[in-house]
């Protein structure tokens, strides 16, 4: 079914005030119909369930849903035109669409190596901005690229997701605010489902992910879960 419109999902702790400029901004920028939901959660949900909760609440066949941070400025003017683009060009099917991923993985890493000591340079997809308050700079994972790149798993920054089309939900098995991302995209690839990396929409990330302990358990639970697909290289499965 075509896509018409795109409804965009984001958990936040912040004021009431902050969250009207994050879905103000998403609106200004989208430049298609939409709608933008916010739900409140402090650390009383994980993202797992909100997002399956959003899913419950606003799916439509017509809409794409967007999972993402609220610490994000859209660069690029009438975003949501180019993702319908894709989701709706004849020659392509893809059911999961981010703006940064890996080719392959090898741990619950997904940005490392086989060694895992050393960044995937060489297949890791994908381009996005930064800003710490300091500096502004591109974190350039690969070159920009025509349509889309095919990829095992994407950063959960921004998740574009035909919910129609998907296999599976979000995995409530991961507590907290990691591994969402890995264990929703991952498990559906591996059940059939495409995902993939474009990068003619850019977005400025306004924080650096960290690792805690919280990140530490949900490694050990994704490769306990995985243990017998990972490593796990896309262009072998396509």
């Amino acid at each position: 079914m075509k896509k018409n419109k795109i409804i965009v999902i984001f958990s936040s702790h912040h004021s009431e005030e902050d969250n009207n400029k994050f879905i103000e901004h998403v609106n200004k920028t989208i430049g298609v119909p939409r709608e933008t939901y916010c739900y409140p959660n402090f650390n009383q949900y994980s993202l797992s369930q909100v997002y399956n909760e959003a899913i419950n609440n606003h799916a439509k066949d017509d809409a794409i849903m967007v999972f993402c941070h609220n610490d994000i400025l859209f660069d690029t003017k009438n975003w949501g035109k180019k993702l319908l683009l894709h989701f709706n060009n004849p020659n392509s099917d893809y059911q999961i669409l981010g703006l940064a991923g890996s080719e392959s993985l090898y741990s619950g890493c997904w940005w490392l190596d086989s060694t895992n000591q050393k960044m995937n340079m060489k297949e890791m997809i994908g381009i996005v901005n930064h800003d710490n308050g300091i500096r502004k700079w591109t974190s350039e994972y690969s070159k920009p690229h025509h349509g889309i790149k095919p990829v095992a798993v994407i950063d959960g920054l921004f998740m574009a997701v035909d919910t129609s089309d998907i296999e599976h939900r979000f995995d409530e098995i991961f507590q907290g605010f990691h591994f969402y991302d890995l264990g929703f995209v991952f498990k559906n690839v591996l059940d059939g489902c495409n995902a993939g990396v474009i990068s003619d929409i850019r977005v400025t990330h306004k924080s650096i992910g960290q690792i805690n302990q919280e990140w530490e358990k949900n490694k050990i639970i994704f490769e306990n879960l995985y243990n017998n697909e990972i490593p796990f290289k896309i262009k072998d499965y396509l």
